[in-house]
């Protein structure tokens, strides 16, 4: 095939590659993908090529000089990615599952070897706030002459960016998780699109998105931690959890909105649109009812029914 009609026929997910990279370092994903093509199966040379290539690319950024942080961030794609890639290799297990196990897994070694470098969460939380403090800076400025056109009503501006920072540092390990994540669903998708035999369960359509309900313990477990009289470090490394198990609920619940609205006729593409104007303009709102939507579905499986209504009896 050509390269032409392989760029029209994956052209959703190179979109979602070129946007990812809006939020997050390209070897996120790139590393993950270089291990799935170099564990495939009678790879050809073009999928020989494109692993090398990529995992040279990710080498050279894996190996820069870097902060604190920039380490824990390359230690956690390393070892997710190779976990993520051996799951994908010998389990039948669905991308989400394998994700969580690879972020959990990299989490665990991560955090061990921080203590046994004699760092501690304190103290990559003090280098995290101190980089996002100086971009904060440099984008200051910009953002009170876009938004406020360089008026008085600005005046608030260095506290908003001041919370903004201190979330940034905090719930850094629950961000780094989000992303490694969504790096490993667009290595997936590229990866049954390019390797001639791929291994693993394919992402699948988003409107189908959706995981065990036994995984509601992993939100229940920090919830009940974040309620308990302990030390305010075990209650922020539940926030963190539950900042993750929060987006993944988030993403059902869209994903079950997403279901409802393709079975609305011939308007589909203007009632997507206008749902999406509407939730840009409550956001917070509509972030709380996609979760509880997910959470709701996790129970009863909304999209099963609709399609099924004798299950619903």
């Amino acid at each position: 095939m050509g390269i032409r009609p392989w760029l029209a026929r994956n052209k959703r997910v190179l979109a979602a590659a070129v946007l990812f990279t809006v939020f997050a370092p390209v070897p996120l994903f790139a590393f993950p993908l270089a291990l799935l093509l170099a564990f495939a199966p009678l790879r050809s040379r073009s999928e020989a090529l494109a692993a090398a290539i990529l995992g040279g690319l990710s080498l050279v950024w894996l190996l820069r000089l870097g902060t604190l942080p920039d380490q824990v961030v390359r230690a956690s794609v390393v070892i997710a990615g190779l976990v993520y890639a051996v799951g994908t290799r010998f389990t039948a297990a669905t991308v989400t599952h394998r994700a969580l196990a690879a972020v959990a897994l990299a989490s665990v070694a991560v955090g061990n070897m921080l203590y046994g470098l004699g760092s501690s969460w304190a103290e990559l939380t003090w280098w995290v706030e101190r980089a996002a403090a100086r971009l904060a800076r440099q984008q200051e400025f910009g953002m009170w002459m876009i938004c406020y056109g360089g008026t008085s009503e600005g005046t608030q501006m260095p506290e908003v960016m001041g919370q903004t920072v201190r979330f940034i540092a905090d719930y850094h390990p629950a961000i780094l998780a989000v992303q490694l994540m969504a790096g490993m669903a667009v290595a997936t998708a590229i990866y049954h699109r390019v390797a001639q035999q791929p291994r693993g369960t394919p992402l699948g359509s988003f409107r189908e998105f959706r995981f065990n309900e036994n995984l509601g313990w992993a939100a229940i477990v920090p919830l009940l931690v974040i309620l308990s009289p302990v030390p305010a470090a075990a209650r922020l490394a539940a926030a963190n959890v539950l900042v993750v198990m929060g987006v993944l609920y988030a993403i059902r619940g869209i994903a079950v909105a997403a279901s409802g609205l393709s079975r609305a006729g011939r308007n589909r593409s203007l009632s997507v649109a206008l749902s999406v104007a509407i939730a840009l303009m409550i956001l917070p709102i509509a972030l709380t009812g996609a979760i509880l939507l997910g959470v709701v579905d996790s129970r009863m499986d909304l999209r099963r029914r609709w399609v099924s209504p004798q299950a619903s009896r």
